[in-house]
């Protein structure tokens, strides 16, 4: 009988073990797999956030149009964006910008001056739009010459080759043109760009 009892606590003692290892084995196996897990989970998201990052790069970097330009120098702005730029050539920064609150214009604000107002309905300068509502780009033209569309009573007549005195301000609109704004013998001048 002691041999039998001794017997079956062996049996109960080896069996018992045998489980524990198994215990062990499978939460050695949970936490492999739970930390592979982890590592392919941190994997994707570091390439979410990557491809976010590329993604919000190129639409910052989609706004610019080149396609549009025909200057060799050049730089383009928002038509949200407020320009400083010595335009008259007098030494002082001249602040151009945009504005849509009546009716569409553009401003030409230097300090001291009277603000020179381009578009709205009005033809306060020879040559110029008297409407500006259509423009979705611009830029600040630094070539120093340039192509003028010469129009005579509505119709085209040519073309002619203008030097451009100092930095410039061309608006337009994509696929259709626009002109420049500059100064030429102290006075503004509308270099006008489309057909």
């Amino acid at each position: 009988m002691k041999n039998y009892f001794f017997l079956i606590l062996t049996l109960i003692t080896i069996s018992s073990c045998k489980d524990k290892g198994n215990d062990n084995s499978e939460t050695k196996v949970l936490k492999t797999e739970s930390v592979i897990e982890t590592k392919v989970i941190e994997k994707q998201t570091e390439k979410v956030k990557t491809e976010s990052l590329k993604s919000e790069n190129k639409k910052v970097a989609d706004w610019t149009h080149p396609e549009f330009f025909e200057f060799k120098n050049y730089k383009e702005y928002r038509v949200t964006d407020t320009i400083s730029i010595d335009l008259n050539g007098n030494g002082i920064f001249e602040r151009i910008y945009f504005d849509k609150k009546d009716c569409p214009k553009l401003i030409i604000e230097e300090k001291e001056k009277d603000l020179i107002s381009i578009g709205c309905g009005k033809e306060e300068y020879s040559g110029f739009p008297n409407a500006i509502g259509w423009v979705n780009l611009w830029c600040v033209v630094s070539d120093k010459e340039t192509f003028e569309i010469i129009v005579e009573d509505g119709e085209l007549v040519g073309d002619r080759i203008v030097n451009l005195e100092r930095p410039s301000i061309y608006f337009g609109k994509e696929e259709a043109g626009g002109g420049i704004i500059t100064y030429r013998n102290g006075e503004l001048y509308w270099v006008h760009q489309s057909d």
